[in-house]
């Protein structure tokens, strides 16, 4: 990583780990709150490329009957440079990942999964301050994480992103 003094402005201001870590800890609220376990590590990396992403962000469904495979199917095109993206920002991720467990956002357990310490509501009020399009990427985060806890276990999700473990 870069050290954050000498990053371009518009990347400190994009990605800082603060606004990250918000959109992963909002994806692990949402998959504990289906799954009934934490969010593991392998999906916390595909938060940042899909909600960050506006063309995929865009594309996301507005309910969770759609089912992932179903809508992988219908929008290909999601699938295009997903890998390029989740690798340029897996140092982001990982940033993001250490600001959270050090702020206790959440824990990563044992079982390499991160439990979030936040609640919905807890999520939902820290939206509000939020502007148009950083509020977007919050609240598909939340979104995805209840969307991936329903598709699968995480080797299965992972391949309809084409992707691997």
């Amino acid at each position: 990583m870069t050290s954050w003094i000498a990053r371009p402005r518009e990347e400190a201001h994009l990605l800082n780990p603060a606004f990250c870590c918000l959109g992963i800890t909002a994806a692990a609220v949402g998959y504990q709150s289906i799954a009934k376990r934490g969010l593991p590590l392998p999906l916390a990396y595909m938060i940042l490329p899909i909600t960050l992403h506006k063309p995929t962000r865009e594309l996301l469904p507005r309910s969770r009957r759609t089912s992932l495979p179903s809508w992988i199917q219908d929008n290909a095109r999601v699938r295009v440079l997903f890998y390029e993206r989740l690798l340029s920002l897996k140092p982001f991720t990982s940033e993001s990942i250490l600001f959270g467990s050090r702020k206790g956002w959440f824990n990563l357990r044992n079982d390499a999964s991160l439990v979030a310490a936040w609640t919905e509501a807890a999520i939902q009020k820290e939206y509000k301050v939020l502007d148009d399009e950083p509020k977007e990427c919050a609240t598909k985060a939340l979104f995805v994480g209840k969307w991936l806890a329903a598709a699968g276990p995480p080797a299965t999700v992972m391949a309809l992103w084409g992707i691997q473990p």
